[in-house]
């Protein structure tokens, strides 16, 4: 195990979300020198079969108990004059297929809420990131001044996946064996969102509300396996389920919508993807068979491993073309879905030729529309053809993750031939709000960049100013 890892770009691979706020990982992106099959392992390598388990089909088994260590409680910061704590442990049970111990984490206020319930955020750990749902993707300062709590458990003792590689006496004796000989349950997932919600009285949190399963890339492999393996069929302890920047090319039977379907899961899924997933597998789109159920969402030009723009976290100068925003925007709808009852935005997809390939527009960038058809807006600098947003970036190697642009450097506002580009920019940017695609805060961000050294554009300023440019938060 430690020698695959070591593979490549082994030390910018590994994070530790207690110690840092941004993903290691971009840092050494763009000088990746591994094969296209070791990249796709390492990243997201399980949704192309890669890492094949099995479906689930017992029920799920009685939560297990969580350990507290008090010793390894630390302090989050301060979020809208609430102090967040992360409490840590080991969550001890027994799944129908074997023991288990393994670490969690729950962050979650200093002091109880009494006068209301929580809603918590539980993911899956990445396999390299960790929680980067919580340190960038979304990011505390999203979650945490809304109130939301967060928690994570140890499912697999490959990597990452177990949480805390450092802790002692961990195992897991059920599950699966993948192939690097490692245990993997995805019912621990189960059984910790159980214990988070049975016994208020044994957890940091309190009383919960309702709870929520996301994971990304790698990570969302044991959310979409969760919902297919009928383990929520009588009891759906997730409210919401997000599998994000994820794709089913080799395992079309985990496919939320026919697990709906099915009757495996009753709840609300969205689904938030990147162009390059358009690529590898589209089994996840939307086809409109569960609409009060499911939503699907792709963001033309965007590649697998965007550079996170929206928390001010490690960048990685790749393109700023992102799915960012849309994950932002939609997570929140799926939010009110579940507790107003206010359905998100009709699904989208990529337009498509006679052909069967993308649909592309003059300057070479996908279009976007929704699942009846009708064009749907896509980011504003895409909109506006700044540039040829390029996904992947390369056919081989971990750059099959990435994007990039073309030309570099970009157009400025008289070469680009755009009349008044801070109108037809701000135009765009408000297509994308009406459509629901993006908040109003990271809208804000955006607006700001594109208008920060005119007569550049918003990916001129990306390319030149790339420092300054992130510093517009």
């Amino acid at each position: 195990m430690e020698a695959e890892l070591n593979k490549g770009q082994a030390s910018s691979l590994q994070h530790q979300p207690e110690e840092h706020s941004s993903g290691s990982l971009a840092k050494g992106l763009a000088n990746g020198t591994i094969s296209r099959r070791e990249a796709l392992k390492l990243l997201g390598g399980a949704s192309l079969g890669l890492l094949t388990l099995p479906v689930f089909t017992s029920t799920a088994s009685a939560a297990g108990e969580l350990q507290l260590d008090k010793s390894k409680t630390i302090s989050l910061g301060t979020f809208r004059g609430v102090e967040y704590l992360q409490y840590a442990g080991l969550f001890v049970g027994k799944t129908s297929t074997g023991n288990y111990s393994v670490p969690f984490r729950i962050s979650a206020p200093a002091k109880l809420r009494s006068a209301s319930r929580s809603t918590v955020l539980v993911e899956p750990p990445h396999f390299s990131q960790g929680t980067f749902l919580r340190e960038s993707y979304l990011g505390r300062p999203f979650l945490f001044n809304r109130g939301f709590v967060h928690a994570s458990v140890g499912y697999s003792t490959f990597a990452n996946r177990i949480l805390d590689r450092t802790a002692d006496g961990v195992f897991i004796s059920g599950g699966v064996v993948d192939q690097n000989l490692q245990h993997t349950d995805d019912e621990i997932i189960v059984d910790f969102a159980h214990a988070l919600s049975s016994n208020p009285a044994v957890t940091p949190i309190g009383t919960t509300a309702r709870c929520y399963l996301a994971g990304f890339s790698d990570s969302s492999d044991p959310v979409k396996r969760i919902v297919a393996s009928g383990l929520l069929a009588k009891d759906d302890v997730f409210d919401l389920v997000v599998p994000i920047i994820t794709w089913n090319m080799a395992n079309p039977q985990d496919n939320p919508e026919a697990a709906i379907k099915d009757g495996k899961y009753s709840g609300k899924v969205i689904s938030v993807n990147s162009e390059l997933e358009w690529h590898v597998g589209r089994a996840l789109e939307d086809q409109g068979t569960m609409p009060d159920h499911y939503r699907y969402f792709i963001v033309p030009g965007t590649p697998h491993i965007s550079d996170p723009l929206c928390d001010g976290s490690l960048g990685n100068r790749t393109t700023p073309a992102g799915w960012q925003p849309a994950l932002r925007a939609h997570f929140l709808q799926g939010h009110e879905w579940v507790t107003q009852g206010l359905a998100p935005p009709t699904s989208t997809r990529l337009a498509r030729t006679s052909g069967g390939t993308i649909a592309r527009d003059v300057k070479g960038n996908a279009l976007l529309v929704d699942i009846t058809g009708a064009s749907a807006p896509r980011l504003p600098f895409v909109e506006l053809g700044e540039a040829t947003f390029i996904v992947p970036k390369s056919l081989t190697g971990i750059e099959f993750l990435l994007g990039t642009y073309a030309p570099k450097p970009p157009p400025n506002i008289e070469q680009l031939g755009v009349n008044d580009y801070p109108a037809a920019f701000g135009n765009a940017l408000n297509a994308q709000l009406q459509a629901g695609y993006i908040l109003n805060e990271d809208a804000e961000v955006l607006l700001k960049r594109a208008n920060l050294s005119p007569p550049a554009t918003f990916t001129l300023n990306y390319h030149d100013r790339y420092e300054l440019f992130r510093s517009c938060m």
